[in-house]
């Protein structure tokens, strides 16, 4: 299939137990698109068998908790797999402001290349 959309979470701010915040992966042609990185995202990319080494390019609509506040949780995953690529984020300017202070913990140990665009 050439172009294929899978939600991963579509609720606001207050997460349910049927429902995670913003999240959603765009394939086109066997490239992977993340959406948004709310809380939960990890868990449903599981669920739907959407490999996390797929993911190249991270698009953050807006700095809304429910659409970033998984992004970290994420970046440690793939750095924890072994990954050595490079991450493109493409997100308002101050995304790299919030996510530092956990990037500068991590420093020593970052296996992948962040590359923010904004």
């Amino acid at each position: 299939m050439p172009f294929e959309l899978t939600i991963l979470g579509s609720n606001s701010a207050l997460p349910t137990s049927d429902r995670y915040p913003t999240a959603q992966v765009l394939n086109i042609l066997g490239r992977f698109f993340l959406i948004d990185c709310g809380e939960g995202t990890q868990i449903q990319l599981r669920r739907n068998k959407i490999g996390f080494s797929k993911i190249k390019h991270i698009f953050i609509s807006h700095l809304h908790g429910d659409h970033y506040y998984g992004l970290i949780g994420l970046i440690s995953t793939l750095n924890l797999l072994g990954l050595k690529t490079d991450i493109h984020i493409y997100a308002p300017s101050e995304i790299k402001y919030l996510l530092q202070p956990q990037l500068d913990f991590l420093k020593g140990d970052l296996n992948l290349k962040l590359i923010f665009i904004r």
